[in-house]
């Protein structure tokens, strides 16, 4: 796409950036929009959108110099007549193979729940001890750590889609490791390889996804790679209650791990694309220009060559050796805000006390007097993996920071009544959790019910929001900059895996609950001042709110007038092209209605699986005994 009239200033009187008040000037007498309705949906409000784009990018106050501004008007206009309504088939099946790798680390971070309880005296011919269920499971986290320093580098290497492809083959690699082993380092050294993919992937997936995907649907595709995590861990629950009964069943649960990913090395090969923003940097514009023509359906291929130019422009720009890459996180100020607010709510996440949960919760289970603990922590995995599918829906609409300002509160509460029951549980026992004692059935069925409204609150908002941090870094910094903050997120996540068990015997369950629950007010008090919206932004309105503070207030306003940017190309586009019937009032109500009833039906699910547990047992199923794979013999 080509601009009809001049450039905003001459090149040789441009400056490095321009005031809020001389880019409305220059914009409103020297700029004109294309008049083509494709381009910027609608010649007859042509003028109306162009305010409201202009006082959108103005809003920051003169930090967006005039070839930022000309980026992000032509990636506007570029999305307005090349997505339409919906995302292209193309972009699901890219997200769907691409989220095997949340997948897998869902799986993987969940199914040391189960082993940990199934796993009895086959290694070292002895039981684990809590020092034991802490090393093994931190050991994954370990790799993840080590992984995430550098997969960016790695990913600015050999492109998104081949490090996934690393990711895959380390994923394999530790099952194998793991489900033959039969001494405890055996088991540490397998967790420990799979960390590397567990950690890489986390960090990867979700910049990949980011990446490709329209500004207006980049919430929603990246939830998606949240979804794949917590159904995941699902997964890894539901089939650790089927091998409950089965000797050495913890084996076959971590061998299955292997399956994935080898369905998503396959989509890699023949279906996934390279990062379009990749493909610039390398120079392969023509795989760009495939790439992109795929994901924009509707888009001219004038539009498309617009886009990779604007692409080509923007890496120019940003072009630096990795040495600068890395000081520009602590000299640049936009980025080193940018992996702030990152680190800070990925800590967060992980501070909040929810893997504790997610590493343990049989463990709990299992002393607190239930039956089942492995069937009764699906509960919890199934809790955290439906209330992810709340923000797919509403996180572009809603926004990113009136969510955790939300949700952050509800899990407060839950964590300090989920603590307060653990005290009036363990008084008896002296408040310790103790295998075997008769603990009330009306305390345990309440900690079960704080420990799902904790766990709804935390996927709702934590679990998703902080994985959009790919959107608060330049393309120069994304992957140095989201290598630090996911560092930072397996950091606390080491801090949780390997101390939860202490703390409980340090300062008992109740104690630690009601720890994790200050830890997250003082979380909650920094995103409330300092942690600016993002919804709707472009990648580039992204970083200049950040120039000159943490800017929430204006970037609620940019927000503000995004949305009535978009309105309005709707309307002109739908006027133009595609008239839309909009729906009957009953439809709506409808769903509504089906809604409700789907979740009165889940709540019911969820009470009668509870009764189910509490009861007494009657009887306990006879033992299956399968081959044991690390009794299995190669040649």
């Amino acid at each position: 796409m080509t601009s009809s009239g001049p450039t905003l200033t001459p090149p040789e009187e441009k400056p490095a950036s321009v005031s809020s008040d001389e880019k409305q000037a220059s914009i409103s007498s020297d700029e004109k929009v294309p008049s083509d309705p494709k381009v910027v949906a609608g010649a007859g409000n042509d003028a109306a959108i162009l305010n409201l784009t202009t006082r959108s990018l103005v809003s920051t106050e003169g930090v967006i110099d005039a070839s930022e501004l000309r980026q992000v008007l032509d990636e506007a206009a570029i999305e307005a007549a090349g997505q339409g309504e919906s995302n292209s088939l193309y972009l699901w099946m890219l997200t769907f193979f691409a989220t095997i790798g949340g997948l897998l680390f869902g799986y993987d971070t969940g199914a040391i729940s189960t082993v940990l309880v199934q796993v009895g005296n086959d290694l070292d011919n002895a039981p684990l001890t809590d020092g034991n269920k802490e090393f093994i499971t931190s050991a994954l986290v370990v790799g993840a750590i080590l992984s995430a320093l550098a997969a960016g580098v790695v990913a600015d290497r050999v492109g998104r889609k081949w490090t996934l492809v690393i990711c895959d083959i380390l994923f394999i690699a530790g099952a194998v490791i793991q489900a033959a082993a039969h001494t405890k380092w055996t088991v540490i050294g397998g967790r420990f390889v799979m960390g590397w993919g567990v950690g890489a992937a986390a960090q990867i997936v979700p910049v990949y996804i980011q990446e490709l995907a329209p500004a207006r649907a980049r919430g929603r595709l990246t939830c998606l790679n949240s979804i794949a995590v917590t159904g995941g861990q699902v997964i890894a629950y539901a089939i650790g209650a089927g091998f409950n009964h089965v000797s050495s069943g913890w084996r076959w649960i971590i061998a299955l791990g292997a399956f994935p990913p080898v369905v998503q090395i396959i989509g890699i090969h023949f279906f996934m694309s390279e990062s379009p923003r990749y493909l610039v940097k390398q120079g392969r514009y023509e795989e760009a220009h495939s790439a992109l023509a795929r994901i924009y359906p509707l888009a001219s291929p004038e539009q498309i060559e617009a886009k990779v130019g604007v692409m080509k422009r923007h890496i120019e720009v940003e072009d630096f050796p990795l040495s600068q890459k890395i000081a520009m996180v602590w000299t640049d100020v936009p980025t080193r805000r940018a992996v702030f607010l990152c680190s800070m709510n990925l800590v967060a996440q992980q501070l909040s006390g929810f893997n504790s949960l997610m590493y343990f919760s049989s463990s709990i289970f299992k002393s607190a007097g239930l039956k089942n603990p492995t069937a009764t922590g699906l509960v919890i995995s199934g809790t955290n993996f439906i209330f992810t599918f709340i923000p797919l829906k509403y996180i572009d609409r809603f926004g990113r920071r009136r969510f955790l300002l939300i949700t952050m509160p509800c899990v407060i509460i839950f964590l300090v009544c989920t603590a307060g029951i653990f005290y009036k549980m363990l008084q008896p026992t002296g408040q310790r959790l103790t295998e075997g004692y008769p603990y009330p059935e009306s305390l345990t069925s309440a900690m079960l019910v704080f420990m799902v409204l904790y766990v709804a609150s935390y996927a709702t908002g934590l679990g998703n929001v902080p994985w959009q941090q790919g959107e608060f870094f330049s393309t120069k910094t994304r992957m140095v900059g989201t290598s630090i903050s996911t560092a930072a997120n397996w950091s606390g996540n080491l801090v949780i895996s390997s101390t939860f068990l202490s703390l409980m015997n340090a300062i008992t369950p109740s104690g630690a609950f009601g720890f994790y629950a200050g830890l997250t007010l003082i979380f909650f008090l920094i995103v409330y001042f300092l942690y600016p919206e993002t919804a709707l932004l472009s990648l580039e309105e992204v970083r200049t709110t950040l120039d000159g503070g943490f800017n929430v207030k204006k970037s609620l306003k940019v927000r503000k007038e995004k949305i009535a940017l978009w309105k309005a190309q709707q309307r002109n586009y739908a006027a133009d092209e595609v008239p839309q019937v909009s729906a009957h009032p009953a439809i709506s109500r409808d769903k509504r209605a089906a809604g409700r009833s789907l979740t009165i039906f889940m709540l019911l699910g969820f009470y009668l699986f509870y009764s189910k547990q509490m009861a007494p047992e009657a009887h306990c199923p006879p033992t299956l005994v399968l081959p044991q794979l690390g009794q299995i013999q190669t040649t």
